[in-house]
Formats: structure tokens, sequence, C-alpha cells
């Protein structure tokens, strides 16, 4: 009776007939649920690893910020204590002394190199730090300190430090140092063009090396003709029988 009544419900369309699959079929949903299988067991064998890794990744971003943020602090705590230093050094109207000035300047500097020696307020320091031991009469430790900022530092804080050691060489005689550590500075161009190419050209000319004194005084005259140094360059020139050039169509930072 009741195969009856199912027959004659298929007849009449109320029920939806079960449609055999095919054998190409049966697979394929095999395969699909075999793949769903292994891939939750996977997880399942896997939760602790992938929570792991979840956690070290977490970790890892927050020591990130945690870092920028502790460098971003020490670097402006850094740059407060620096600028004590440099407020000393230029102090030359509270105090009167400049040994006294000197003196406290390189006892604020090597506080910051004590507790901030990685970042570049370090470097700045040591760079003052050198001018100072020059203005207390020690240049064997502001040339030493000099050259260690050079190697040390950044590109800005490098090309300063260069120019200062070279106005130490010229200061003491040593004119082939000072002419050596010039022309390095000039090529790399991490300083003003302008101002090394005066002191090369000042620096040849004391020292009996005209050829390469008219050079310099030429090139800063057709390369940089609204530098500051630019008269003494052309008189410069006259004093050598040169006449100087006219300024060149394109001129070059200065």
């Amino acid at each position: 009776m009741l195969d009856s009544r199912v027959s004659k419900a298929h007849r009449g369309g109320n029920l939806v007939p079960r449609t055999k699959l095919t054998r190409h079929q049966l697979k394929e949903q095999d395969e699909i649920t075999t793949s769903l299988q292994t891939f939750t067991e996977l997880l399942v064998a896997r939760k602790k690893e992938i929570t792991t890794g979840v956690i070290a990744l977490a970790v890892l971003v927050i020591a990130i910020f945690g870092w920028s943020y502790y460098s971003s602090r020490r670097n402006a705590a850094a740059q407060v204590q620096l600028s004590k230093a440099i407020s000393i050094y230029n102090d030359t109207i509270n105090i009167k002394s400049d040994k006294e000035r000197y003196e406290k300047t390189i006892a604020e500097a090597q506080k910051t190199l004590d507790q901030y020696s990685s970042t570049t307020a370090a470097s700045i320091a040591r760079y003052y730090m050198a001018l100072s031991q020059e203005g207390l009469g020690d240049t064997q430790k502001a040339t030493q300190g000099l050259q260690e900022t050079a190697q040390q530092a950044d590109a800005d804080v490098r090309a300063v430090a260069q120019f200062a050691l070279g106005e130490i060489y010229k200061k003491h005689g040593e004119t082939q140092k000072a002419i050596d550590t010039y022309k390095q500075l000039f090529d790399s161009g991490g300083y003003s063009a302008s101002a090394v190419a005066f002191e090369l050209a000042q620096l040849y000319e004391q020292n009996k090396q005209v050829d390469q004194a008219k050079e310099f005084y030429q090139k800063l005259v057709s390369d940089y003709p609204d530098s500051p140094f630019r008269p003494n360059a052309d008189e410069a020139l006259k004093r050598l029988g040169v006449v100087p050039p006219p300024p060149a169509a394109t001129q070059k930072p200065s």
C-alpha cells in the first residue's frame, strides 16, 4: 500500500525523485569529503603550533612597536643632553673664560657619550668634545676625536668633522694632511663645495702649487658664482695673473 502511494506521488510530481549519482560524481564527492576531513584533522593536529605561531607573531609586532617607541624616547633624551653641551660651548656671555667653557662642554658631551653611545647625538657630542679639546690645546685628542667621528658618524656629521679636521691640520702647519682631507671631502660632495674649494685653493697657493691653486679658484668662480668666497677667489686669480672666467650658465649648489 505504501509502495503504491509513493509511486502515485512520484507520478503526481508531489515528491522530487532521488537522483542516482554516476560513478564519476561519487568519486568527486568522495575526494572533496576526504580533502575536507584531512584539512580539519590537520588543523586539529597542528592547533598548538598554529596558536604558538600567532602568539609569536603578536609578540614580534609588539616588540617592533615597543622598540620604535623606546628608540624615539631615547633619541629625544639624547638630544636634550646634547643641547646642554652645545649651549655651553656657544655661551660666551655667561661663561667669560674659554677654559671653563671648554671644560664644561667636554663634561656635558661626555654624558651624552656615556648614556647614548649608539645615537647620532653621541657623534655630534664627540665633535664638540674635539673642538673643546683643541681649544684647550690638546690637539692630539682633538684630532683623534674628529677622526673617530669621521669614521663612525652618518654622512652629514662625518662631513662636518672632516672639515674641522682639515682646519686643525691647516692651523698646525700640516698642509699636505689638510689638502688630502679637503680633497677627499670635495670629491665626496658631503660639505659646501665652494667652501672646500676655497680652502683647497688657499692651501695649494700657500704650498707653492700654483697650477692646482688656479684650478680651484677658477672652479669656484665658474661653478659657484654666488658663493660668498667669490670676491676672494677673483682677487686671488688676479694676484696669480689669471683673468677670472665668466660664470657658467648652469650654477652648481655652493
